[in-house]
């Protein structure tokens, strides 16, 4: 389905038809409509470089770049390289060699568009380039230096004037690959989509010809902007027949055709994500910090649950350490598998009905993001001393060797149970680094290149030992990239979708019903995506049902075209949510939120938005109650006590606490599926990692040695209601959006969820005194969300209460 800012627009005022006269010839000898082609782009336009930078266009299209970084930027590095999108980032960074001066210089050649980097001094160090102002948020607290090469990325729509006559050929993106560009409707058509340079045409056609019929004109809906570009959508293309299209751009007296025609092949289908995705409502658990079910599987030092987070434990600290160096890192909580599966009734009362479970294999701390070894559940999840015996009689490159311990079993137990009460679980995929306890990396370190897994890695010197590792943590090491297969080596492809293959099917019978319903992929923008092409055909091959997420942190064009992921972790809606509802100073207003979800929802494919998953916090970021005591903050910027930024860490006010259940409120009632990081429920709190990590609250637990940490049972009351109303109305879940009403003067944003005759209208209030509006809701409704002390009624006026919502349902 379409969002409805485009269906309703044709609903009511149905496109023109008619036959036009008669096409001329393209170069291939097929009809074209006869009118001129746009004129094609400069390829040699450019943005503005900074000063010491040139680059130069290639035959091949891409730009040869020269980077360069002063001794004063170089700060007596013996060693730069430069990474970024078009190296893979740290996997293939490249060398910069000195420029005699102290600084360094590397060429190299960049693929058009808009291309983030940064520099890399000595063996670690990560800077942006001190020397180019233009810049963007790296999700991790810093910035990435940004080029634009090339006329797309270089456009600007100062220059464009409608009725001028002129159509700017670089404005022009249409791209048939791209889900979002073409796709399949659940009626079994199809809609395209084109961009034109902001405000550069009046009007745009789809120019359509079905098989031997006649070609018609179809007046096109502009549905929205896209930065730089209008975004144009077509109506129903007819099924079935081959399909021959163009586009006609009007503007003023001129008309002009793309200079491309495309073909829709008989039999196309189109690209689709897994339907009960659009349902789910995820929670993020934690495993270690979750429920301690069975203290036999502890680690050693496990502190009790409850122990007061920022006092030492046992040993903690006599050897030297601090709280934040390193002891709190290493504190394991005990939670395991019993522990999880004991509590799935109170996540089903929750109205939770998928999970994400951080990383799960063997490793050595509790976040387990440097897996020991991918074969076998964490032995601390399960029965304690299983996973040395197995992985000493295993090699890695054989599966037929690959046993199941205990732990592994009580695992696929737990899939069982959890899918018997209607969960879908999905898993952490680590495939960009491991551990330094890897198997595989102990025998290159005992062995060097002789090691049957010397290509797995990213040597950077055998003698002395040196090795690549995941932003300079030593005990990351990365797995070696290339370009053209994305892991470089193809023994860690093959481990790695034999990997995937175990815990999708663990019996291996060809029925994926006994594994993971799904992956949640940590860092993928790290791995080349030629990698990520062939990853995502094998999990589909295997389970065409499979959810497939990313941890990307910025817009994911490129990953959700339909080849790779069926969704990201959406941090975009996290930082236009936040920027609303939560900053003060810098806050945003309604309808800058409005126009930001609106260019996001444009940016993929409707199957994608419908099976985001929409987050407000997570495992890498403070806590939204945390955000609300602390605004103004870029999103996860500045969060993290330990590095001496001035956070109050201390518990959240009532009004803070309001702002998160706005921000739940407008989570449950969004389109894509909300997200809960374990433990926002009951008002949990926290600083970034590692004090966001704390272990879950739990009513049935002994009183915590902090008297603050007792479980918020009125925030675990709201979360029921919202999240039973999404699980309740359909339209909530896989309805049409449209915006309804924006008022920047009283902060309030109304929008409406519409699938077939159901409607339900929301609206928020994030000011901090009610608002009486007045919106566009004729005939009857019945309130879904009352509030008390608020006089109830329909939409057409009523009360928004401050820092909250209504909802309604039309009868």
């Amino acid at each position: 389905m379409t969002l409805a800012t485009a269906a309703l627009a044709w609903q009511s005022a149905p496109p023109a038809r008619a036959v036009i006269a008669p096409p001329a010839r393209d170069a291939a000898g097929g009809d074209v409509p006869a009118v001129p082609a746009v004129g094609p782009a400069d390829p040699r336009r450019l943005a503005p470089l900074p000063e010491a930078m040139r680059a130069a266009p290639q035959p091949d299209g891409r730009w040869r770049v020269r980077l360069s970084l002063s001794a004063a930027d170089a700060a007596g590095a013996a060693r730069a390289r430069v990474a970024g999108a078009f190296t893979g980032w740290q996997g293939q960074a490249i060398e910069m060699q000195p420029d005699g001066r102290g600084g360094f210089a590397a060429t190299c050649d960049v693929p058009p568009g808009v291309q983030p980097y940064k520099f890399i001094l000595g063996d670690g160090r990560w800077i942006a380039d001190p020397a180019n102002p233009e810049r963007a948020d790296d999700g991790n607290g810093g910035f990435n230096s940004v080029l634009r090469l090339g006329a797309r990325a270089a456009l600007s729509a100062s220059g464009a004037r409608l009725g001028d006559g002129s159509v700017d050929g670089a404005g022009i993106v249409h791209e048939p690959g791209a889900a979002r560009d073409r796709w399949m409707a659940r009626d079994g058509t199809w809609r395209v989509r084109t961009r034109t340079l902001a405000g550069d045409v009046e009007s745009v056609r789809a120019w359509v010809r079905a098989g031997d019929a006649a070609a018609v004109e179809l007046a096109m809906r502009r549905v929205g902007r896209d930065g730089p570009f209008d975004v144009w959508e077509s109506p129903a293309l007819p099924p079935g027949a081959s399909v021959r299209y163009t586009f006609l751009f009007q503007d003023g007296p001129s008309m002009q055709r793309d200079p491309q025609t495309y073909t829709l092949a008989p039999g196309s289908t189109g690209f689709r994500t897994p339907d009960w995705a659009k349902d789910a409502v995820w929670y993020q658990v934690m495993v270690d910090r979750f429920r301690n079910g069975d203290p036999g599987n502890d680690p050693a030092h496990t502190i009790p649950w409850g122990h007061d987070w920022y006092t030492p434990f046992g040993d903690e600290g006599k050897d030297g350490q601090t709280f934040y160096r390193h002891f709190v890192f290493g504190r394991f909580a005990g939670g395991d598998l019993q522990g999880l599966q004991e509590r799935l009734p109170y996540l089903k009362s929750l109205g939770v009905n998928a999970l994400y479970l951080m990383p799960m294999f063997q490793a050595t701390t509790p976040h387990k993001y440097n897996t020991t070894n991918y074969l076998h559940v964490d032995e601390h999840f399960g029965t304690r001393g299983d996973y040395a015996p197995a992985a000493a009689k295993e090699d890695l490159l054989d599966p037929a060797t690959w046993t199941f311990t205990p732990t592994d079993r009580r695992f696929v137990d737990f899939l069982r149970e959890a899918k018997r009460m209607g969960f879908r679980v999905v898993v952490d995929g680590v495939f960009n680094h491991c551990g330094t306890g890897h198997p595989a990396f102990q025998d290159v370190r005992a062995k060097g290149k002789d090691s049957r897994f010397a290509d797995w890695f990213d040597i950077s010197s055998w003698d002395p030992f040196k090795y690549e590792a995941w932003w300079g943590f030593s005990e990351l090491p990365v797995f070696r990239k290339d370009p053209e297969h994305g892991l470089a080596s193809a023994a860690v492809r093959k481990h790695v979708m034999d990997v995937t293959r175990r815990w999708m099917d663990p019996d291996g019978d060809g029925d994926p019903s006994d594994g993971v319903d799904g992956w949640r992929l940590d860092v993928p923008n790290e791995v080349p995506l030629p990698f990520w092409h062939e990853w995502c055909r094998e999990v589909r091959a295997i389970n065409p049902d499979a959810y497939i997420v990313g941890e990307i942190w910025e817009r994911a064009d490129q990953w959700l075209d339909g080849r790779a992921f069926d969704a990201v972790m959406n941090y975009e809606f996290a930082k236009a949510a936040v920027a609303w509802a939560i900053d003060r100073t810098s806050k945003i207003t309604a309808s800058e939120l409005d126009r930001r979800l609106a260019e996001l929802r444009l940016a993929y494919p409707s199957e994608c938005t419908y099976a985001m998953m929409n987050l407000l916090d997570s495992h890498d970021t403070d806590r939204v109650a945390s955000m609300a005591r602390n605004p103004d903050r870029t999103y996860n910027h500045l969060n993290r006590e330990q590095e001496g930024n001035p956070y109050d860490a201390g518990k959240p006010r009532p009004g803070d606490y309001a702002r998160q259940r706005l921000l739940a409120l407008l989570q449950a009632m969004y389109v894509g599926a909300p997200m809960v990081y374990y433990g926002d429920e009951v008002g949990m709190w926290g600083s970034n990692d590692p004090n966001n990590r704390r272990p879950m609250l739990w009513d049935d637990l002994p009183p915590a040695a902090d008297p603050d940490a007792v479980p918020d049972a009125s925030m675990r009351d709201w979360y029921r209601r919202i999240l039973s109303l999404r699980n309740a109305q359909p339209a909530l879940r896989r309805g049409d959006f449209r915006t309804v009403h924006v008022d920047d003067g009283r902060d309030v944003w109304a929008f409406e969820r519409m699938l077939g005759s159901e409607r339900v209208l929301v609206a928020l209030n994030a000011s901090m005194q009610d608002a009486e509006v007045e919106l566009p809701a004729s005939g009857e409704w019945e309130d879904l969300l009352p509030v008390a002390g608020v006089p109830a009624g329909g939409p057409a006026r009523a009360t928004i209460p401050a820092l909250s919502g209504r909802v309604w349902k039309a009868k």
